[in-house]
């Protein structure tokens, strides 16, 4: 006989019912891709994955105009989990382009700094209050990023 099929990880399995469901939204199809995204949610629950389609499942129900739903869905992650700063960034995104919310997109950012303060979350922090015309906010949080590290190039061309 041949060779014996590779068996296909978590993530890569996520990934196709991720997949899977944003073309059936594509295409218009949007009981089947509700269909998907509840297989997902039940497969990938208490995994490691669970976050990652959590995020899908809020986009999913973006689609479908339920801002509140996905603003739950995503209040749901723990700063524990994995994908933690990936939920944060969408509900940001959300409370900005769908809520018109600079205060509570800042806020999701904050967050992120508050939960793990690194260089990275101040430069994601930063960068939020960039694109709400927040300069002197921003500034701010870059000096207090750069103090930490001095030598980092992209801090210091901020």
């Amino acid at each position: 006989g041949g060779a014996a099929p590779k068996k296909v990880d978590l993530a890569d399995r996520a990934s196709i019912f991720l997949d899977l469901t944003a073309c059936h939204t594509k295409l218009g199809q949007h009981h089947e891709a509700a269909k998907v995204m509840q297989d997902a949610i039940s497969e990938f629950s208490g995994t490691t994955e669970e976050v990652r389609v959590s995020i899908a499942n809020a986009d999913l129900a973006v689609t479908r105009a339920d801002v509140d739903g996905a603003l739950r869905i995503l209040n749901d992650v723990s700063p524990s989990q994995a994908y933690y700063a990936k939920a944060k960034a969408a509900m940001a995104n959300i409370y900005l382009h769908e809520k018109k919310n600079q205060r509570a997109y800042a806020a999701c950012y904050q967050e992120l700094v508050d939960q793990n303060p690194s260089v990275s979350t101040c430069l994601m922090l930063g960068d939020a209050y960039m694109s709400i015309q927040m300069p002197d906010k921003a500034i701010g949080v870059y000096e207090r990023a750069l103090e930490e590290e001095p030598e980092n190039v992209v801090l210091a061309s901020k």
